[in-house]
Order: structure tokens, then sequence, then C-alpha cells
């Protein structure tokens, strides 16, 4: 049977943060579920292979319910492999900007498809790919990620896979230029790879698409499969499901190949948040405004925010600037004077010690570069559920000072 993922909105949280004990980092089964149903109608839909990219959310012990949706992972390192092969036990991608010798064959045994970065790293290790494939009887499919050379203004460079300085993927000329001093050099190679996108919609995809056919498509006819990457909001209510996958559709039939989406943040757009309390409320006549103290860290917990201040984190109940009457801005509890969110929060009622603050979408990414920085408190990791006939948090992970410890020696 297939999903309608697609054509449903997605359903309102159920969340009570006052039942949750902070700091908690809490997915919420239902939002993920539905994210799930509508990747896997892209995946009937338009014929596709859909993999989860572990490196915007690995929490494994809830791979038994993405597997039921998704192929595979997308990884990035042995880690993650092993991690992806361990708990998802279906098809493991991987791409590295570079690969360990002393790790490869590791990564070869966890792996079905490997994503090289350049043609030196695969002229170094496809002799080892052929002799490790036949002597294990096992199929390993490789590719090699290329750089098209277009960027879509993300403002940031840490986020443009195609700035100018990029050590990421294949240029045009380098491509050419390879297979003009080897006209064998594709030999063993049965896909390409391209990730080019931050949160973006198909209108985008399909201008990226007519530039790489431009650019490439005299080559793609060669290829079993092209990796389109992620970066595609493809979860979120506004994205035009449908207009994916006729250009899916279209992209396959074109070339005959096969196309392979490896979504991170969206398997869990909007389907998390981190949920903490206020410790103390500071207020000094000189600041217009009041600084609410949490039970988190800027620094450990939302790192992405704290990197590129104008991403947009928001909180439940208020909204940022100062347009209602209590006005805030939050603060963490380490002892790094600069572990705050700079922008301010207002409110319509008080904030009061002990009351919960909810940061919305907060699982994507954030979850995944924690730190344990200043042996500050890490947040569980609670799946917000319904059982019986009520909703309650289940807590997957809680952790403890030998955590800490462990970590620092």
């Amino acid at each position: 049977m297939q999903s309608i993922g697609a054509i449903k909105k997605r359903p309102a949280s159920t969340l009570n943060p006052g039942k949750v004990q902070t700091p908690a980092f809490v997915i919420e089964e239902d939002l993920l579920k539905h994210n799930l149903e509508r990747l896997q109608y892209v995946s009937d839909m338009a014929g596709c292979t859909i993999l989860l990219a572990m490196k915007a959310w690995a929490t494994w012990p809830l791979f038994g319910m993405v597997k039921k949706y998704l192929s595979g992972v997308e990884v990035s390192s042995l880690n993650e492999a092993r991690l992806g092969f361990e708990e998802f036990g279906q098809k493991v991608h991987i791409y590295s900007p570079a690969y360990k010798p002393e790790e490869f064959h590791e990564i070869l045994k966890n792996c079905s498809h490997v994503i090289f970065n350049s043609f030196a790293q695969w002229r170094q290790f496809r002799r080892t790919v052929k002799d490790f494939s036949r002597k294990n009887k096992k199929n390993i499919e490789c590719g090699l990620r290329i750089n098209p050379e277009m960027s879509f203004g993300e403002g940031e460079d840490m986020y443009n896979p195609c700035a100018v300085d990029s050590r990421l993927g294949v240029r045009l000329s380098e491509f050419e230029k390879a297979l003009a001093e080897d006209p064998k050099v594709m030999d063993g190679l049965s896909g390409i790879h391209f990730h080019i996108f931050f949160e973006r919609d198909e209108q985008d995809l399909e201008k990226a698409l007519y530039h790489i056919e431009k650019r490439f498509g005299k080559y793609l006819k060669q290829l079993k499969w092209v990796n389109f990457g992620g970066g595609q909001k493809i979860t979120d209510d506004n994205y035009d499901v449908e207009a994916l996958i006729r250009l899916i559709k279209n992209f396959k039939k074109k070339y005959g190949v096969e196309v392979h989406l490896e979504p991170g943040a969206a398997v869990v757009w909007q389907s998390g948040t981190l949920v903490a309390s206020v410790l103390d409320i500071i207020e000094s006549e000189d600041v217009p405004y009041s600084i609410a103290i949490l039970d988190i860290s800027f620094e450990a917990h939302l790192t992405d925010f704290m990197l590129t201040p104008s991403l947009n984190l928001r909180v439940r109940g208020a909204v940022e600037g100062r347009e209602n009457k209590y006005v805030y801005q939050f603060g963490g509890c380490s002892c790094l004077a600069g572990d705050r969110r700079e922008q301010l929060y207002s409110f319509s009622q008080k904030l009061k010690v002990g009351d919960r603050v909810v940061f919305e979408d907060g699982i994507q990414y954030s979850l995944v570069k924690t730190t344990m920085f200043n042996g500050i408190q890490h947040p569980d990791i609670v799946l917000w559920k319904k059982i019986g006939k009520e909703y309650a948090a289940k807590r997957i992970r809680k952790f403890e000072y030998e955590d800490f410890k462990k970590r620092m020696g």
C-alpha cells in the first residue's frame, strides 16, 4: 500500500513540554512518521532510492522505524558506516572528502556504495575495491562527486559546497582533463554524486539539473545512477512534491539512470524540539530586556546557531524581536561569556523560574553536533509518542557522569 504522505499536511504538535524532564531533545513520533511517509511516497511514485543522511540525524534506536520507509543510509565516516550497517542493515552509501588507507578495508566491509571526491582518491583505491569485491563476492558500486560550480547564494561559505575554494567534488575542467590523460579513468565508476543545496525547493533542483546537463550531460548515459544529494525541503508543507516526482521521472527516462536522494534534515524536519527550563532571570536597570538563564548551553547544544547567528531559531510561544510586552535574551549555563542567543524574543506572558522554553525544529544537525563542553548536562534523547490513550515522553537515552568522564580520557 502506497503512502499518502505527500497529500497530508503536517499534523500539529501534541507535545506537552511540562511533562518532559529537561534538558531534552524531544522527537515526536507522529511528526517523524509523517516525514517518512512523505519521503516514501516520493520513492514509490518516482521509482528512486531515498537514503537517510546520518550527518543530520543519527538516533539509531529509531532506525527500526525509519527502515520501514527508506532504502538505506548515507554516511561520511567509518564510524557512521559501522553504525548504519549494524543498525539499519540495508544499503550503506559513503562519501568522504578523503579516505584513510588503514580504514578503507573496514569501510568496504560495511558499505554497498563508495563515492570518491577526486580522481586521485579513485586511482589510489580502485584496485583495493576490485580485489575486495572479488575475494568477498560483494558487488561494491563506486561513484565520483562532481562540483557543478553553481551557487544559490547561501550567504555563508560553510554551507556552500560550490564556493570558489571548495574542496568538495571534481569540476568539469578537472573531469575532462582526467579523461584526456586516461580515457579509461571512469572504468569501474557506476555513478556520480552532487550535493549543492541547503534548505532549497524543487525549482532550485530543476535549475541545477539543467546546469549539470549542459556541463556533464554527454557523460550521464554512460552511468548506472546519479545521486542528487540532499538539502531539499521535501517534507515541508510548501514543497511541491509532485513536481519533484516529475523531475526525477523525466531525468531517469532521458538518461536511463537510477536516481538517489539523500535527505538529512528533511527526515526530521520540524519533527522535534530542544526543551529547556528557566533556571534564573537577570534584570538590570541599564539593560532594556531581561536575561533568562536556561539549563542548556548554546555553545554545546545549538552549535550551528552560534556559528551562524542569522539562522532562524524559533521559540514556541514567542516572536523574535520586541513585539510582545516581555522581552528576553536567552543565556546558556556554561561559564563562556558568549554562551547566549544574541537575538531577543518577546512573550505575552512573563517568564518565571521553572518555565519550559521550547526551541522548535531542534533535532536536525543540533543533536549530532552536541558536545559536553564545561561538563554541562547533555540533554536526554526523548521520544514523544502515544501510549494507550495518552501521549507521554519515553526516554531513549540519558547521559550520565560516566559519559562525560570517558570522553575526557
